[in-house]
């Protein structure tokens, strides 16, 4: 009984801190941990999309731009995660066609887009990777070599290591674990057949008559206890091991160096940040090789958003602005104030809201 219970301890502890909002309090602010404010943040979701960057008919630029070369950047990563044209072109191609940049044919790519780096500093080692790029953005024209456009576009992020977390204690304390449903299902079919089968069994003599069969030799008293001691052994090293397992984990080196020790996967990887690109901050993944990825393909993809933010705004071109169709007030002031700044309206889709009912609603018993 005694080894039972000092095996069960450590779950029965570690089950009453997971429900101890108080100690969870006290565990966010220790070093390891992630704090409460990246505990809120990684629940909320991102805030939907209010701009939009386009180029359409009557503007010099709609169609007319090809990407004539990127300086300053690698053409692929190699030993460490680290922004690469491999990962940069793509996405910024992508962008030039979404906004209507983009020539459609040779023959009306009058322009060229030349991006040269100034500064790619991105963390490898570490536990935060933060990441800084200075590119100078320039469109030239093509036939004449005159720049219609330069600008040099900064970019900052920090893709944040998830501390531990209730995920984590969930994962160390989880009384559905294999070892853990093994032992009580074989506990449960020895303590079903020894505890029930076996005494109807011996104790029915027409049912062993009928079948043919002899009485069955019960377990002895240290069977039952080699049985009770094995179930508490199990148990106890499976609420032992998965805090094990997590420890293990936080040691692990890939979770702070970004080494290239998996087959190379170069696409952009962007984490579900508050304000999306323009975000500076966000929680990243534990692997170090993707957190490194997720820094990336954030610098690169903010580079690219504000590259064409400033650019709009150097060709006096006024950005999208999305209204909802169910906010027929907010949504008539929005309207009237793009009307006023020039701004273009689109709303999001109208459909989803002529649709009927589909329950009748949370239901409510006042009865008494």
């Amino acid at each position: 009984m005694f080894k039972r219970f000092i095996t069960s301890l450590p779950l029965l502890l570690l089950m009453a801190c997971a429900n101890h909002q108080p100690t969870k309090e006290a565990m966010m602010s220790m070093p390891g941990f992630m704090n409460k404010e990246d505990t809120i943040e990684q629940q909320r979701p991102p805030l939907p999309k209010t701009h939009f960057i386009r180029w359409e008919n009557g503007d010099r630029l709609q169609d007319s731009v090809v990407l004539d070369y990127v300086s300053g950047m690698s053409q692929r990563d190699y030993l460490f995660e680290e922004p690469n044209q491999e990962l940069y072109r793509p996405m910024l191609l992508r962008a030039l066609a979404k906004s209507g940049l983009q020539a459609r044919t040779p023959a009306s790519a009058r322009y060229a887009l030349q991006i040269e780096f100034l500064k790619l500093d991105t963390d490898a080692f570490g536990r935060h990777f933060a990441g800084r790029t200075d590119a100078i953005y320039r469109i030239v024209d093509r036939q004449t070599g005159q720049a219609v456009y330069e600008s040099e576009i900064g970019s900052r992020f920090i893709a944040a290591y998830p501390g531990l977390n209730e995920k984590d204690a969930s994962f160390a304390y989880d009384v559905s674990a294999p070892g853990v449903i093994s032992a009580t299902q074989a506990f449960g079919a020895f303590t079903l057949y020894e505890g029930g089968l076996v005494e109807v069994w011996n104790n029915n003599q027409k049912l062993q008559n009928f079948f043919g069969g002899e009485p069955i030799a019960e377990v002895s008293q240290a069977g039952w206890n080699d049985t009770y001691q094995a179930y508490a052994w199990v148990t106890g090293l499976s609420a032992i091991s998965g805090p094990t397992l997590v420890g293990l984990g936080q040691l692990n080196p890939l979770n702070y160096i970004s080494m290239q020790l998996e087959p190379r996967r170069e696409q952009a990887d962007l984490l579900p940040a508050r304000r999306g690109e323009l975000s500076e901050r966000a929680m990243g993944s534990r692997s170090a090789r993707k957190r490194a990825n997720q820094l990336n393909s954030h610098l690169l993809a903010q580079s690219i958003t504000y590259f064409l933010m400033d650019l709009a705004e150097a060709e006096d071109k006024k950005l999208l602005r999305m209204v909802s169709c169910k906010d027929v007030g907010s949504s008539t002031e929005d309207i009237i104030a793009a009307i006023r700044n020039r701004e273009q309206v689109i709303s999001d889709d109208c459909t989803q809201y002529m649709k009927g009912w589909r329950s009748l609603g949370v239901g409510i018993t006042q009865y008494q």
